[in-house]
């Protein structure tokens, strides 16, 4: 009924208020802190404190569950704002599997950027569940063709083998059974025991539990997880890249799994991205930039909260993880354009190689990469290993990819113990820019 006190109040103090419209206006657009609310002209009816939890049951009202309550049983849930609408559409529309990006990350000659950000990812995640590792010493690995030395590095290329896996995957629905399964080939060889740990890393999670008290939950956790993941529980308006980018910390969070919660973590997302038409999302390297975020290494113009801030927030937020969807799409974002750059310069440098050998046609892509390193440091090494890893191609192709070049005059091959080594010749890119090529 409109003639009743109540409705009298609430008309007057929502629809005849600016400041209060302001602030609706405000709130629906983008996620408000406490801090940014304080700031902003507020009505003299009510406290602050009174006003931002009226705005923030208005808020529960409108907004999204996240169907994986907590160990206590709380449940989360977050407002899907006008930004967090317009990066979930940004995303999907870039991660398709009819994408340009796709065709582009999944083109033969752009193996390299994708190779990288796999070793990159796989790295951050296991730097983000506290294990010692690093990108050199992976990297080191591949160039010097040797078998993992600790039980650290064993892990990361237990992981990488099993992303290799994951397309045989796509018609399983996810159940515990198959998460234990990942979590085998991840530890495949590792003894637990063995793994070096450092700190581990909160990234946007912001919390951490107790794992005497996660152990008693893990069962019930990692149901509820699945059926997330399943799409049996949420709300349809809980968008496929939205519950792409949680269900790594689900698995961080309460971590149900004895070991490599985050490694499982990153395989399932990888899953769930191909199972909802969003692949590229599951290549992108998300935890290294969480990592970077949180290591404040990110410019404050490309996010909206600065790690101390977001930390200092989120005890206050509580259930609501309106501030988490936001930073979260604010990431992915911003690995996106940064794979766009990356591809971008990897393209570039291959068109500027190309006129620059157009007396040499038939070098391929690949030769292409190394003679692109070569010029940029003449101290360069390529081993047959590195170079099969780096393009994903077979020892023979990579081997006979060297072989050529060597023939052809770009580069002197050695030995090192028993692995070949190939090195760019002296004043190669004299030579090259001669148009003299033997064989040619």
């Amino acid at each position: 009924m409109t003639d009743t006190k109540l409705y009298a109040d609430l008309s007057r103090f929502l629809g005849d208020n600016e400041e209060i419209q302001t602030l609706l206006k405000r709130v629906m657009a983008t996620h408000i802190t406490w801090d940014e609310f304080l700031e902003m002209p507020l009505p003299d009816e009510m406290s602050p404190l009174a006003l931002w939890n009226l705005i923030r049951a208005l808020k529960r009202t409108f907004g999204i569950e996240v169907p994986v309550p907590d160990i206590y049983g709380n449940e989360y849930w977050y407002l899907r704002t006008h930004e967090i609408a317009d990066s979930i559409a940004q995303i999907q529309c870039q991660c398709r599997a009819d994408s340009s990006l796709y065709r582009r990350l999944t083109a033969t000659k752009n193996a390299p950027v994708l190779v990288r950000s796999r070793i990159e990812e796989t790295v951050a995640s296991a730097l983000l569940d506290g294990l010692d590792v690093s990108v050199e010493d992976y990297n080191d690995m591949l160039r010097m063709n040797r078998p993992p030395r600790t039980d650290n590095e064993l892990l990361v290329a237990n992981t990488l083998a099993a992303l290799d896996e994951i397309d045989e995957m796509v018609a399983r629905p996810f159940t515990p059974e198959l998460l234990l399964r990942m979590r085998d080939m991840v530890l495949d060889g590792v003894d637990p025991n063995g793994l070096v740990r450092t700190r581990s890393r909160l990234g946007t999670v912001g919390t951490e539990y107790d794992a005497s008290v996660l152990l008693t939950h893990s069962e019930e956790q990692l149901q509820y997880i699945c059926d997330y993941a399943n799409h049996m529980t949420g709300e349809i308006h809980d968008h496929a890249v939205f519950r792409a980018l949680i269900l790594p910390d689900l698995f961080r969070l309460y971590r149900p799994l004895p070991e490599a919660n985050s490694q499982v973590g990153r395989l399932v997302l990888r899953l769930y991205t191909l199972k909802t038409g969003i692949p590229v999302l599951g290549m992108l390297p998300i935890s290294q930039f969480r990592l970077d975020w949180e290591d404040d290494r990110l410019s404050s113009a490309l996010v909206s909260y600065s790690p101390g801030a977001y930390m200092a927030d989120r005890e206050r937020q509580g259930t609501d993880l309106t501030d988490y969807a936001t930073l979260s799409l604010q990431l992915a974002l911003i690995a996106l354009v940064d794979l766009h750059w990356k591809l971008h310069q990897l393209e570039r440098e291959d068109d500027e190689l190309r006129s620059l050998l157009q007396r040499d046609p038939e070098i391929n892509h690949r030769q292409r990469s190394i003679l692109g390193r070569a010029l940029k440091n003449p101290a360069a090494e390529f081993r047959i290993a590195y170079h099969k890893a780096t393009h994903n191609v077979v020892y023979a192709t990579a081997r006979a990819d060297l072989l050529e070049l060597v023939d052809k005059g770009y580069l002197v091959m050695g030995k090192k113990g028993r692995a070949m080594v190939f090195t760019p010749r002296e004043g190669l890119r004299e030579f090259i820019e001669s148009g003299y090529v033997k064989g040619v």
